[in-house]
């Protein structure tokens, strides 16, 4: 590591020479999962996150066998739009976290499409030795990347932006994330950001889409 790590003589470890300047690959969730093993009955970190979401473990291990075979899943599915469980044949190409909840991508029989399915709506699964159709090479909405520019809120304070920006940005006035066109709008979700910003306001709502217009199509027209 040359310069940039130093022993500290009365504990006898090594650390960084400049904390703040120290560059790893690890990531704050990793590095929290491993701090948190390592302490005691009364631990300092504490992961208040509440996930409601209940995916059946049986469940996820189908789809991601399916997903490495490229063959199909029947499963008993419900959503919002067909609150009534019913079956669909899907070929998963991909298992995707994104906030609190899973969705798998597949090519759906019935819709003869691509769909996004919420892990936590599959009330059973089963598996089938079918071949998928078609791939994540047909995925054109996967295969798409757009670019989703964020700013802070155009309605808060020249103050409450600059903490913004600091908190989300690095201290930048913009961010911009490249991110796969079918899971854009989850993104979105899960940033709280804001694509009508005169109708979604602070303070439900800190950071808002400034290129929303452009994003039109892949937004709503999907």
């Amino acid at each position: 590591m040359g310069d940039s790590i130093v022993e500290d003589g009365r504990a006898k470890t090594l650390k960084p020479a400049t904390p703040e300047t120290f560059e790893t690959d690890v990531s704050l969730d990793e590095y929290a999962r491993q701090t948190v093993a390592g302490e005691d009955t009364n631990p300092s970190v504490i992961d208040a996150r509440v996930d409601l979401t209940e995916v059946k473990p049986h469940v996820f291990a189908l789809l991601r066998k399916a997903a490495q075979t490229e063959t199909g899943v029947v499963i008993s599915y419900a959503s919002m739009s067909n609150p009534v469980f019913e079956e669909r044949l899907i070929f998963p190409h991909s298992i995707i976290h994104i906030g609190r909840r899973w969705h798998v991508r597949a090519w759906c029989r019935k819709r003869q499409d691509f769909r996004d399915f919420t892990l936590g709506r599959i009330h059973s699964a089963s598996s089938v030795t079918e071949h998928a159709p078609q791939t994540i090479d047909d995925d054109l909405a996967w295969q798409e990347v757009i670019i989703i520019e964020l700013a802070a809120h155009r309605k808060l304070s020249d103050q409450q932006q600059v903490v913004v920006r600091n908190e989300n940005f690095g201290g930048l006035e913009t961010r911009s994330l490249p991110i796969r066109a079918c899971l854009a709008q989850y993104v979105i979700q899960d940033v709280r950001a804001a694509v009508d910003p005169e109708k979604e306001v602070p303070p439900e709502f800190q950071i808002e889409v400034i290129n929303a217009r452009q994003l039109e199509n892949t937004l709503f027209g999907r």
